[in-house]
């Protein structure tokens, strides 16, 4: 593979006259198997690829020879945390956390299901834009989405934690919700924990109403003009908080210089690359799961609250006495996030009903694999998505490949670990950040979807300012 060069304008999802050509008419090949595409114009004979960017695609081809399922099973049931684990890593608490924030902001399969193959990958649909855009706080904007919104003077302002409204049990620091609890946002996922459901409304909901009141002139161009603001303030956090405390830096710097001159480096064509790989979708972006403690403390009067406790129930109101104390999740004095690494918390390999609930008729043992996290991921990027294995993948990306972990050693999965579990294993060999192969991924997709929206902070001159 060679280093990207890139040589056309990177398109926009709508309002722009070019767009990269990102389905593959041979899929299951990846864009590094086809070299450069070229872009196609709006309204050409070619104009139907431009669709392809609400939907996945591939990086690298995919995989035919996977790993054994009842392998993967095993090597997942060996992945619960210990006592003699570490359990604080570089980054906050709160990272893990606004990390999902911003998965639901980019990418939404709603088609594919566990364990059976997705076939074509650029014919799924992606049902969120994938752009650091906060569709997943605005919608469609409040003549589309009025429900978002508030009503007469307000009516620029998304709704949040009024006492009035039902289901909020007088908590005015939850999310709006209706008279069946629940949360009136853009993006219903961003409700089901307690964690997330605090960012989204605290950290974008009201700090947008906070923007709203700040500025003046007509409704249209405060709306438009707190929008942009809060855009360029999610986007500073991404690239100057989020990316250097999950990516090594020895990773990341290359990456963040080539986006501030306007070119990624390789050994990724990035130029080519669809907006949404799977390769990232279904694997990459998945190591936050490592980063969830067993247990965390909310605020001064709940110190110790284990993750599926009865107070994150997920998908219902937040009482008052559960509000997060922010300053223990974000900045100086945050409890931290676990490393990055192979072991996982232990509610997460024995996720509770509430969360996957019980399917009658399967064994004790299908039903135990069902419940586990890690299974869960491993099983859909192979068996789901045919990723390649991290092997293949160091190997085609031409950094060093690992020597096996002692559990995929001990189960006959060398040189066909799973690609999740072998990105969490690099990131454990690198200190709790990710390495070549899952920071290049990372951060590599998010810079590069940042080149490709013309709005972006690293078109309007913004990537230097350090967010607030």
């Amino acid at each position: 593979m060679s280093t990207a060069h890139r040589t056309t304008p990177h398109g926009m999802m709508s309002g722009t006259a070019m767009a990269m050509k990102v389905a593959c008419d041979g899929e299951p090949q990846g864009s590094q198997s086809m070299g450069a595409r070229p872009v196609a114009q709006i309204g050409s004979a070619d104009a139907h690829h431009v669709a392809a960017q609400r939907s996945f695609g591939r990086l690298f081809d995919r995989q035919e020879d996977q790993p054994d399922a009842a392998a993967m099973s095993e090597l997942a049931a060996r992945m619960a945390e210990g006592p003699d684990d570490p359990t604080d890593g570089p980054a906050d608490a709160g990272t893990a956390f606004f990390g999902q924030f911003i998965d639901h902001d980019l990418t939404l399969d709603a088609t594919t299901a566990l364990g059976q193959a997705a076939g074509r990958v650029d014919v799924i649909e992606n049902f969120r834009t994938p752009r650091f855009d906060l569709d997943s706080v605005y919608g469609s904007g409040p003549e589309v989405d009025p429900w978002l919104y508030g009503q007469g003077d307000e009516g620029m302002g998304l709704a949040f934690g009024r006492g009035w409204a039902a289901g909020t049990q007088g908590n005015p620091l939850d999310l709006q919700r209706n008279c069946n609890d629940r949360a009136l946002i853009g993006d219903p996922r961003n409700d089901e924990n307690l964690f997330i459901s605090q960012v989204h409304g605290r950290q974008f909901v009201a700090r947008h109403n906070t923007l709203l009141a700040a500025e003046e002139g007509t409704a249209e161009h405060r709306f438009e003009a707190a929008r942009e603001a809060l855009t360029h303030e999610y986007q500073r956090r991404v690239l100057h908080e989020f990316l250097p405390a999950v990516v090594d830096q020895s990773v990341l710097d290359p990456l963040v210089q080539g986006a501030m001159a306007g070119a990624l480096p390789g050994p990724i064509a990035w130029e080519c690359a669809p907006d949404m790989p799977v390769e990232f979708a279904a694997a990459a972006f998945r190591f936050g799961h490592s980063m969830i403690r067993q247990s965390y403390a909310l605020n001064d009067d709940h110190p110790e609250e284990e993750i599926f406790s009865p107070v994150n129930a997920g998908f219902s109101p937040v009482a008052r006495a559960h509000n997060l104390d922010l300053d223990r999740f974000f900045g100086a004095q945050a409890q931290r996030s676990r490393p990055i690494n192979t072991r996982i918390a232990a509610d997460l390999i024995a996720l509770p009903t509430n969360v996957v609930p019980r399917m009658p008729g399967l064994s004790e043992a299908e039903d135990a694999k069902l419940r586990n996290l890690a299974d869960r991921n491993m099983q859909r990027g192979q068996h789901t998505f045919n990723l390649p294995t991290g092997e293949v993948l160091a190997a085609l990306m031409g950094v060093d490949v690992l020597d096996p972990h002692p559990d995929v050693e001990a189960l006959g999965l060398t040189g066909k670990t799973p690609l999740w579990f072998y990105i969490l294993w690099e990131a454990e060999n690198a200190g709790g950040r990710l390495g070549a192969v899952g920071g290049t991924l990372v951060a590599g997709t998010i810079l590069n979807l940042m080149l490709r929206d013309s709005d972006s902070i690293l078109h309007t001159g913004e990537a230097e300012q350090v967010a607030a």
